[in-house]
């Protein structure tokens, strides 16, 4: 890191790699990482075999490498591009047992077979890397200078790894894993980065210090206290070059880490003890946050009154958790691990715009998570409502006043925070993941009032059955006709759309039940029955009900009413039989 800026920012033509070091908490620091970059600009093999499923073409558009691909020739692969290299070293004692551990552990890992039944002191002795015993450490920051380094002498190749660590970007240390983020940030102007994910954690038994993949706060009881003398001196004796190593990045690193503080200290003063007192991390993060907001800036990025964000482009906020997409065309993000995420956004409030955005698998959120969202633009509280809600999905809307200016001169994006009552573990106990979680999101969109076309809502037309019942409604509605109907159906209709509860009022002339979202359906068929309602339109999901008795009636009876109710009563009987089956 000695020959790389203090403070960079990423080009066109750099290539992010960051070089995963076995059990240096890299499941965790890639998924901070892949937040800076588009998900197109990810390439998606981690490991050297993955990149035979690479389009070869397709290569050039990546911006982002990070993973287990030392074995691969980046370099001759991409001769035009610029890389700029990462890592994170671990202290040598510690990543070997933990590595070991590891593999012993994973039965999918590709050297299981050959590691479950040896001892830790054959691991060290036999499972040899090129000419460097165990010093894996030097031999991934080598590679990263010089691909051919094989059948190189140990000390050649400890020394282009010296040299290689002087032109690193970065190179974090898990024993100092938050400091490790500040200083990334720092680095490449991004927002301060906090230690809240943990992605591929080992079981405590076998890391009792619990930062392999996570790198939560180091357990008391290092490994050297586990091991017995011999065997502590006989990995010391095979990881010489990986201890000179860490301890020349160590130095590096805090030079660095104090060079920031200074720095930050210089440009955004708060008062310290004495000039050798390192900021608390809470001062850290404003300081951070500052040189953040500071940078934003230098970017230059023009503002625009309409903007569409979908988590597959950069992440510039926070308080999420890793991007996920477990399909083509679905991208989104969990709040968490704290109650409150943020999105900051080049957007010019110029005029009342409308704010959308829809949350996910409402099915797997706890009621009153869900209810309990609140949403800030810029610090002031926007009253939504639901557009459209089903088993699944929530899809918000509200009103963002022209009144809502940037908080700060300084200021070149509009912040979005949004804020649950509390975050909670997965409930699917089938499930490994541990994170904690509030909401799911996976779009959000800002455009002028004067332009309610651009509205989500509109893509739920676009579903079988959808179309059919407004086309019926549009020809048969009059204009102070009082409907209760989908929250949704309001865009495409000028009539105001009543609650549910508004069933039983008088001045109700229409009615539009959807199949699969009806609660207490049998009570609901009897309150329009004695109403005067009867059924003039059906389809596979809807059904219309009306008080107007010149239209025709659809029976009862026909196939697409008569799922209505008898569905429903199919269901109960069953739940009934099973209640009666269980208890007796």
């Amino acid at each position: 890191m000695r020959a790389f800026p203090s403070q960079y920012t990423l080009k066109e033509n750099d290539v992010f790699y960051y070089i995963h070091i076995p059990k240096t908490a890299g499941m965790t620091f890639r998924t901070v990482v892949a937040d800076y970059f588009h998900s197109d600009e990810i390439c998606p093999a981690t490991l050297g075999h993955m990149m035979a499923q690479v389009n070869p073409q397709d290569l050039p558009k990546y911006r982002l490498l990070r993973g287990h691909l030392v074995y691969v020739d980046f370099k001759t692969l991409l001769p035009k591009k610029n890389f700029v290299h990462a890592t994170m070293l671990r202290e040598p004692v510690a990543q070997l047992v933990s590595h070991y551990e590891y593999i012993r552990r994973m039965p999918t890992d590709p050297d299981y077979a050959k590691v479950k039944e040896m001892s830790l002191e054959e691991f060290v002795q036999y499972f040899t890397i090129a000419n460097l015993r165990r010093n894996t450490q030097t031999y991934h920051v080598a590679k990263a200078a010089r691909f051919d380094i094989e059948h190189l002498p140990a000390q050649d190749v400890f020394e282009i790894a010296l040299e290689s660590l002087d032109h690193f970007a970065f190179a974090g240390l898990v024993e100092r894993f938050q400091d490790s983020l500040f200083l990334l940030s720092y680095i490449f102007g991004w927002r301060p980065i906090m230690n809240t994910r943990k992605e591929n954690a080992s079981n405590t038994q076998g890391d009792p210090r619990g930062i392999c993949g996570a790198a939560r706060s180091l357990h008391k009881e290092s490994y050297a206290d586990r091991l017995s003398p011999a065997t502590l001196q006989l990995i010391k004796e095979n990881t010489q070059l990986d201890q000179q190593l860490y301890d020349y990045a160590s130095q590096i690193f805090s030079d660095r880490f104090t060079q920031m503080i200074e720095d930050l200290q210089q440009h955004y003063p708060i008062s310290i003890s004495t000039p050798f007192t390192t900021p608390s991390p809470e001062a850290l993060t404003v300081q951070l946050e500052n040189h953040y907001e500071q940078r934003y800036r230098n970017l230059n990025i023009p503002t625009a009154q309409t903007y569409r964000y979908d988590f597959s482009q950069a992440l510039r906020g926070s308080g999420w958790q890793r991007r996920e997409q477990p399909t083509e065309g679905l991208t989104y993000r969990w709040t968490g691990s704290d109650t409150v995420s943020t999105l900051d956004l080049p957007i010019a409030i110029n005029q009342d715009l409308i704010l959308e955005f829809r949350v996910i698998c409402t099915n797997s959120i706890p009621p009153d998570v869900l209810n309990s969202l609140i949403v800030l633009v810029n610090n002031t509280v926007i009253p939504l409502k639901i557009l459209h809600l089903d088993p699944v999905m929530r899809l918000f809307q509200g009103t963002i006043p022209r009144s809502v200016c940037q908080p700060s001169p300084n200021q070149s994006f509009t912040r979005l925070t949004f804020q649950v009552n509390r975050v909670v573990a997965f409930r699917d106990p089938r499930s490994t993941d541990r994170r904690s979680v509030g909401i799911a999101i996976n779009e959000v969109q800002v455009f002028p009032v004067t332009m309610s076309e651009r509205t989500l809502a509109l893509q739920i037309f676009n579903r079988e059955f959808w179309q059919e019942p407004i086309s019926f409604l549009q020809a048969h509605l009059h204009p102070k006709d009082a409907i209760i109907a989908p929250l949704s159906f309001q865009v495409k209709l000028s009539n105001l759309i009543q609650p549910n509860e508004a069933i039983a009022a008088q001045n109700i002339q229409w009615v539009v039940l959807q199949k699969d979202q009806t609660q207490d359906i049998i009570s609901t068929l009897f309150k329009l029955f004695t109403q005067g309602f009867h059924p003039v339109f059906a389809n596979g999901l809807f059904v219309i009900f009306t008080t107007y008795s010149q239209l025709p009636k659809v029976p009862y009876s026909s196939i697409d009413v008569k799922p209505l109710y008898v569905d429903i009563l199919k269901r109960n009987f069953r739940k009934i039989v099973a209640k009666f089956t269980h208890a007796s």
